[in-house]
């Protein structure tokens, strides 16, 4: 069996050593279209701010796995059962594995593609920074405040930057939190230092920094950063014959429409557990999963997806948070609770928890993500909830009594 991967994420690394495992007589060939070994690109704003050396960012690749760095796919030909690469090579497969992940928004704008307007997706992005910061520190401008944005933001303040965000909504984390939780975000980031401009949009770059938003001010910096968002990795399938929407579409064995052609990771629309309806969530621990799944069906083991769960938790300029599920969604059942420095949260819809917030002290994560993804039924200890002092203790104790 000819096994074939495009991508070395977290998804294509985990599909190639679950392959491994169930396969042993197949062949697995693992594209990846970077010019450096696998690496994990969610702990690259770490690199940046030195947190991190940059031997400790690579990801070993499965022994027995042919890999293939530096070759892009550029074309699936479905009915000929072959990929095509950039360089003109053309492999064939027995199943195929379609792992791509995500592309970081770069707008088409004037000045977008000077040398000191960068986004931070891929390593060689935090390498050209560093050199950058080498010469000169001064301002950086951001835009976007979503996790990528404030993370990379958070680095840089760390190495001296001053930093500016440019933000096209009416908050920071306008994805994950509502206006109350984002007013102490924002309250904070302020006594941080960090410039926080809202309903304003970068429409101009000039060669030397000069900065043009939409109401017509204008920013002076050394450095750009693009971080508005990350869309999946689906251009190369125009002609494919895969279905995509905003993400390939797959069945609960991580299949896509055309039958022996597989998705998984950030590329990928899968079923939200709260939700219930089909969403990109781009999450590592899902990527995993979802590449374990795929791999197994490759291999004829018959294996489900049951979906994943919408979840961010980070510490940025010193402020943990922690939002999951439908956070931001408001009503009657909704809990809140809030303060100097910190904002709780919990969405409840007939007593099963829905989603939450959490700003400042996080405890006990793995135990909320779980009540949710369980739908529990969580109105007996809803206060104790709000205030993150429910454990896994008084958990079990009450699932013994039921």
């Amino acid at each position: 069996m000819k096994h074939v991967i495009i991508g070395a994420g977290p998804a294509g690394l985990n599909a190639a050593a679950t392959l491994r495992q169930v396969d042993s007589g197949g062949v697995v060939t693992l594209f990846s279209g970077e010019a450096t070994p696998p690496y994990a690109k969610m702990v690259l704003p770490y690199l940046l701010s030195g947190v991190m050396e940059e031997k400790n960012l690579y990801l070993p690749v499965p022994e027995g796995v042919n890999f293939r760095m530096g070759r892009r796919v550029i074309r699936i030909n479905a009915e000929r059962q072959t990929i095509e690469t950039d360089n003109g090579e053309t492999v064939e497969y027995d199943k195929l594995l379609v792992a791509t992940g995500g592309v970081p928004e770069r707008p088409t704008i004037k000045g977008n593609d000077y040398p000191l307007v960068l986004t931070i997706r891929d390593l060689p992005d935090v390498q050209r920074i560093k050199k950058m910061l080498k010469r000169k520190k001064g301002q950086a401008v951001i835009a976007g405040a979503g996790p990528v944005s404030m993370e990379t933001g958070d680095a840089l303040h760390r190495l001296g930057m001053k930093i500016t965000l440019v933000v096209t909504s009416n908050r920071v984390f306008s994805t994950m939190l509502d206006v109350s939780a984002a007013a102490v975000v924002e309250d904070h980031l302020r006594r941080q230092g960090v410039d926080i401009l809202k309903g304003e949009d970068i429409v101009r770059i000039g060669a030397k920094g000069k900065v043009t938003l939409s109401s017509g001010a204008t920013l002076e910096s050394n450095l750009v950063i693009f971080g508005k968002g990350v869309n999946p990795c689906v251009a190369f399938l125009t002609d494919s014959g895969l279905a995509v929407r905003r993400g390939i579409t797959v069945n609960e064995h991580m299949e896509t429409n055309i039958p022996g052609i597989f998705a998984a990771g950030d590329a990928v629309e899968t079923k939200d557990l709260v939700a219930g309806d089909q969403r990109v969530n781009a999450l590592w621990p899902a990527a995993v999963e979802q590449g374990r799944i795929a791999a197994l069906n490759m291999a004829g083991i018959p294996a489900t997806y049951e979906g994943s769960l919408s979840r961010n938790i980070l510490r940025v300029f010193g402020l943990s948070i922690f939002v999951a599920g439908q956070g931001r969604a408001d009503g009657p059942e909704i809990k809140v609770s809030s303060g100097s420095g910190f904002y709780h949260k919990i969405v409840i819809d007939k007593g099963v928890l829905k989603g939450f917030i959490f700003i400042g002290d996080i405890r006990h994560e793995g135990l909320y993500r779980d009540m949710l993804q369980r739908r529990t039924d969580v109105g007996p200890f809803a206060d104790a909830l709000l205030k993150g002092t429910f454990a896994y203790p008084r958990f079990q104790r009450r699932a013994m009594r039921i």
